[in-house]
């Protein structure tokens, strides 16, 4: 029975215990129907076969694992005589690149016509119905001890036909299993990656996934950005220091292009170097010589007809190739993580488009402080004077579009600061009682001056959220305000406190103008104005809501909305407890 040298355990085929269990069983049910002492099935895996399964006394401890390149296989059964689906090759004919490979059960030659030789060879290539080499069922040390006669050879053919349908349906069942295995990673993989913003986070978020899911070593993942360059994150078991990826950059980048274009995956490996120029082969594989990698998976990434970078899977040994349904998946995860990879590049766009105008917006509010406090100045000082009632008149106008314009700036300060994706966030303990206090000293005048109740409930205890004190109170009196703000003499505006659980809830109703269903989709874009004339008669910003909704993100909240035109509006903010939060 000529077998294989001995393999580590690491590179053996993934098979789980129970298909294991059961190819042993198909060996020692062959060697019982043959009629023979030993047995073993083989398994293709790339270019070699391993043995998967071992019948007889002390075959299982000498063999298990050991592989057997396919191709010094098909050399040996070339001179093979022919069994029906089996293949018979005398001692006297074993070539000598297989000899090396060889299994000899220790067993009394006999100088009988006829006698089993232990060098002879019996095995049975076990094809698929394309005719592909799937494994392969050996036998050794027939039980009368002799070649097999005519009724023997009878039984092999069975053996061989039964065992084939058998193994062939383990390996469906086992690609089936690996396949859902995949699957189900890849969408874990995605989920875990489509979300986050950067390349970073994104690796960080998937890696581990990837690395088990392909039994890698390791992986780098590099992006093109928009303007011709590349970023890339490194990950590998133990944390070993960076290679300088630089060195190699340009052939993986090429290479990915191909791929993607092809849409196709690329294994690569001083025994497959994926066709790429000879030179660049040889400076890839001495980039990962020097880093203890043997053999990588190059996956190309991107989205519609374009490259945004790759992803490159590391092991350790070239010996176990990647297999077909590895292969398939990876394909798959370079599309997924194509667009994690769109998504961290729009959301790094979209980053410095909001830190240009925050840098814009502060710019132009510091800017048009000083004309407008200098108009102000003026104003005040020529309210002084002594005007006939038409220069008062436009006096008092003035004075109010300078005010105007002193709360325009005010909000798009207010707007730049709590929206710089660059300004820290520490939150801090804040009782909110002794924010509803201030906010009531504003807000409770304002409507007190319109005829709108104005009533503020809140628990007789502390209720602390961890915030910035100052913003929590522009949260407060913006929805208070606005609420005053659209409601008409007579109406009424409440704002309440309560604890529910983890969280603080902050409601703000009013029996106000109401808002449309068309204006609530658009309500908390920066500059909004309604479309209800009724509402435009009212002066305003159009920044307040904007700015409420960006400092609930910023406390980690919800807003949300309830309003009937005509009926009036609910405002419902939550916010995590100090205690929930620390928890």
């Amino acid at each position: 029975m000529d077998q294989v040298a001995e393999t580590p355990a690491a590179t053996q085929l993934r098979l789980d215990e129970p298909t294991r269990e059961h190819l042993y069983v198909l060996a020692e049910g062959a060697a019982a129907l043959a009629e023979f002492s030993l047995s073993a099935i083989s398994i293709r895996d790339g270019d070699e076969l391993e043995v998967v399964a071992a019948y007889g006394p002390g075959v299982a401890e000498a063999i298990l694992g050991r592989r057997l390149p396919v191709a010094l296989l098909e050399a040996e059964i070339e001179n093979a005589d022919e069994w029906g689906p089996w293949r018979f090759v005398p001692h006297d004919r074993e070539t000598a690149e297989i000899a090396g490979y060889g299994y000899v059960y220790e067993s009394v030659l006999t100088d009988a016509p006829g006698a089993w030789h232990p060098r002879d060879f019996l095995a049975a290539p076990l094809v698929d119905e394309s005719g592909e080499l799937r494994g392969v069922l050996s036998v050794d040390v027939p039980l009368d001890g002799r070649r097999p006669g005519k009724v023997q050879r009878e039984l092999l053919e069975k053996c061989a036909v039964v065992t084939r349908r058998t193994v062939l349906t383990a390996l469906e069942r086992m690609e089936l299993a690996e396949r859902v295995r995949l699957a189900a990673t890849t969408r874990e993989i995605v989920r875990q990656a489509l979300g986050e913003p950067t390349l970073d986070l994104v690796v960080e978020a998937s890696r581990s996934a990837i690395v088990q899911c392909f039994d890698a070593f390791g992986m780098w993942l590099t992006a093109f950005d928009a303007q011709g360059g590349t970023s890339t994150t490194w990950y590998a078991e133990g944390e070993p220091a960076e290679p300088a990826f630089d060195q190699v950059d340009v052939v993986v980048a090429g290479l990915a292009e191909q791929c993607w274009a092809e849409q196709r995956v690329a294994p690569f490996s001083a025994a497959d170097t994926a066709g790429i120029p000879r030179s660049d082969a040889d400076r890839l594989l001495a980039f990962l010589s020097g880093i203890g990698i043997g053999s990588v998976l190059l996956v190309p990434l991107g989205v519609g007809t374009q490259c945004l970078g790759f992803l490159v899977l590391t092991r350790v040994s070239d010996v176990r190739t990647w297999t077909d349904v590895e292969l398939d998946a990876a394909l798959d995860i370079g599309h997924d993580l194509g667009r994690a990879v769109a998504n961290a590049r729009q959301v790094d766009q979209l980053r410095r488009i909001d830190t240009y105008r925050t840098q814009m917006v502060n710019t132009l509010g510091h800017e048009l402080r000083n004309p407008i406090f200098t108009a102000s100045a003026n104003l005040e000082m020529l309210g002084l004077a002594d005007l006939d009632p038409a220069d008062h008149t436009s006096l008092t106008a003035a004075s109010r579009a300078v005010a105007r314009l002193e709360s325009v700036v005010d909000d798009l300060l207010t707007m730049a600061r709590i929206a710089d994706p660059d300004r820290a966030f520490e939150p801090v303990p804040v009782d909110l009682h002794d924010v509803l206090a201030e906010v009531g000293e504003d807000c409770g005048p304002v409507a007190a001056s319109k005829s709108v109740a104005y009533a503020i409930h809140a628990p007789a205890g502390p209720v602390v959220v961890p915030g910035n004190r100052d913003e929590l109170l522009r949260l407060l009196c913006n929805l208070s305000s606005n609420a005053v703000k659209y409601t008409d003499a007579g109406g009424r505006v409440d704002l309440r406190v309560v604890r529910r659980d983890d969280d603080v809830v902050v409601t703000v109703a009013d029996t106000g103008i109401g808002i449309s269903e068309d204006d609530q989709r658009t309500l908390f874009r920066e500059f909004h104005r309604s479309t209800n004339p009724a509402a435009l008669e009212r002066p305003g910003t159009g920044l307040g809501l904007a700015i409420v909704e960006r400092i609930v993100q910023r406390h980690s909240g919800t807003l949300d909305l309830s309003s009937t035109l005509g009926v009036g509006t609910t405002l419902t903010v939550r916010l995590p407890a100090a205690d929930a939060a620390v928890a």
